[in-house]
């Protein structure tokens, strides 16, 4: 019992964390430098990668060394594409129900203010490891930890709500809401499904890499 109320104190460490003391560590250490710059994006990857090793090193504690297995089955890369392609139709339809989210506002503005040289800084967080740090706490400590397993799928529930609730938080209305839970809520399922880590980032990844694709054409065009 002293255990279990250990690591429900933890997990609400780690999830508060990656949503709130996360951006003010941040904001800290990185109101010197110009938004968008080289440092201010070292910053943030550095960061990325604290959460990522404090979600890891949870995740190892209370789950052992099998959570971070790669699980393997046929039917697995037809859930992931399934999925893609979901995600794929669904943001269509969202994009002419709703307006950009302050989230995607919030990105806009980033790329706009963002120079050549240090694109690739932000495509290499938004891409990589966010995606990656993301999971590991959303769905990784939150649903390993919160009705796992559930019957009536309240650990899919729990990951959409808060994946939702936390991209918009700042402006969240019920359609951008239900923009970015449903996007966790098909990262939750396919979690669930093949109860691997590793296909969700991948989803997560591939995702991203999609939503920025000009982006990574810019970067590589050379002109």
């Amino acid at each position: 019992m002293k255990k279990r109320v250990v690591q429900i104190l933890l997990a609400l460490l780690v999830i508060i964390y990656r949503k709130t003391w996360f951006w003010w560590i941040f904001n800290h250490f990185s109101a010197r430098f110009v938004v968008a710059s080289r440092e201010y994006f070292l910053i943030l990857a550095f960061l990325e990668l604290i959460v990522t090793f404090i979600a890891i090193l949870y995740l190892l504690v209370f789950e052992g060394r099998k959570i971070l297995e790669l699980k393997w089955k046929w039917r697995y890369p037809v859930y992931l594409l399934l999925a893609y392609g979901v995600n794929h139709l669904s943001g269509i339809v969202f994009s002419f129900l709703t307006p950009a989210t302050s989230n995607q506002m919030a990105l806009n503005e980033m790329i706009e203010m963002t120079g050549r040289q240090e694109l690739l800084y932000f495509l290499l967080i938004t891409c990589l490891l966010g995606p990656i740090s993301e999971e590991l706490v959303y769905r990784g400590v939150l649903m390993n930890t919160f009705f796992k397993d559930s019957p009536w799928y309240g650990d899919v529930l729990l990951s959409a709500c808060v994946f939702g609730y936390v991209h918009v938080a700042d402006g969240i209305t019920p359609l951008a809401f239900f923009t970015y839970a449903s996007g966790g809520a098909i990262y939750a399922f396919l979690y669930r499904k093949t109860h691997s880590l590793y296909y969700p980032i991948l989803l997560h990844i591939m995702i991203n890499i999609t939503a920025f694709w000009e982006l990574w054409i810019l970067v590589f065009s050379g002109s």
